[in-house]
């Protein structure tokens, strides 16, 4: 598979407790973590530290989940960046909305476990090595 420490993934929460969770968990499978707590520190870091991954929440303060894609998806140095959808939103429209702007994967958080995000993250990440 990866080698440790080979990708950094963002993770743009406003939940601390699910930051935390998962960056466990990415963490212990070797990858570095970036963590944001809104959607406008999310972008921020996303130029800056152009991570390998970005896992994205929809409501988040200041700057909602779909924005921050759109603005991701519409700048050339982060539009080729993959982004999975974590929300806790199952509204059909949005889903749509996320699928056009060119989401990698849209996860609900009381479906998809920590094990399956980091397994769909390996999967997107070894495509993307691969190419």
């Amino acid at each position: 598979m990866e080698e440790p420490g080979k990708f950094t993934v963002l993770i743009v929460e406003d939940s601390k407790t699910i930051r935390f969770m998962y960056k466990g968990v990415l963490a212990n499978h070797g990858y570095s973590v970036i963590e944001a707590e809104t959607g406008e520190d999310g972008w921020i870091k996303t130029v800056e530290m152009q991570p390998d991954l970005v896992v994205l929440d929809l409501i988040l303060p200041d700057l909602h989940g779909l924005e921050v894609l759109k603005k991701i998806r519409s700048n050339e140095m982060t539009q080729d960046i993959p982004v999975l959808i974590l929300s806790n939103i199952k509204n059909i429209q949005d889903v749509h909305k996320a699928l056009n702007l060119g989401i990698n994967y849209y996860g609900y958080k009381g479906n998809d476990s920590p094990q399956k995000i980091l397994g769909m993250i390996q999967k997107i990440l070894s495509k993307r090595d691969q190419s």
